[in-house]
């Protein structure tokens, strides 16, 4: 499956957003209930995201999972 522009720009709102919390991926993907390699592949934008795993992602970091939607359409 292809990813767009908006996925590549979710996964990178999604690295800074750990990178801010101080998080690695190794530390966050047990969290965010996906493997390593999964979260590394999802982070680089090179595979789409649901909505639960950003919903981890958020609750991990401290954020709204609105937070990593804004604009991303524009």
């Amino acid at each position: 499956m292809e990813v767009d522009d908006s996925t590549r720009l979710l996964a990178k709102r999604m690295r800074a957003a750990l990178r801010e919390a101080g998080m690695t991926v190794e530390e966050a993907a047990p969290r965010a209930h996906m493997s390593v390699s999964s979260l590394y592949r999802k982070l680089r934008g090179e595979r789409h995201i649901t909505f639960t795993e950003l919903t981890y992602i958020a609750v991990l970091t401290g954020r709204h999972p609105s937070s990593f939607m804004r604009d991303v359409d524009a």
